[in-house]
């Protein structure tokens, strides 16, 4: 295990979930200015919910997104380890965590961008379990894949 390559994973994850957030925060509002905000008669009516609906689906198109980040990134950096137990050790930690500060930036970042018209849409506090499946899911990806990474050497 190599707790530099264990945080440089992490930090990876991270600054992908921050421009992941950033875009999907633009989404979320550019759905919310055309379903709520400038909306006029039944659209109006019936915004809000399909407002909360677009963050609900930004969201989980984001942490659906953390585990074939862990999968490439489990490859490159397990090619790297001296051997399976490291690999397995270093890629697992590393997407795990990752995926979990991917989940957590980039759900915040959604969240704080959401406007008056999104008082449906979900919050932080909601997008927790699913935040820590991803990272869950993402762990064993890397794990398994970087152990795969190791037969590229």
């Amino acid at each position: 295990m190599n707790a530099n390559e264990i945080g440089l994973v992490a930090a990876v994850f991270a600054l992908v979930g921050a421009g992941v957030g950033i875009v999907g925060a633009a989404a979320t509002g550019w759905a919310e200015a055309s379903l709520a905000t400038a909306a006029t008669g039944e659209t109006a009516r019936f915004g809000p919910v399909f407002v909360a609906q677009s963050y609900l689906a930004a969201t989980a198109t984001v942490l659906v997104g953390a585990v074939p980040l862990a999968g490439v990134v489990g490859v490159l950096v397990g090619s790297r380890a001296r051997g399976v137990v490291s690999a397995a050790s270093t890629c697992g930690l590393g997407t795990g965590l990752g995926a979990l500060a991917y989940g957590l930036v980039a759900v915040t970042v959604i969240v704080v961008s959401q406007g008056d018209a999104a008082a449906q849409a979900h919050g932080i506090a909601d997008a927790l379990l699913p935040t820590l499946a991803t990272a869950f899911v993402s762990g064993a990806v890397g794990a398994s894949t970087g152990v795969l990474g190791t037969v590229m050497r």
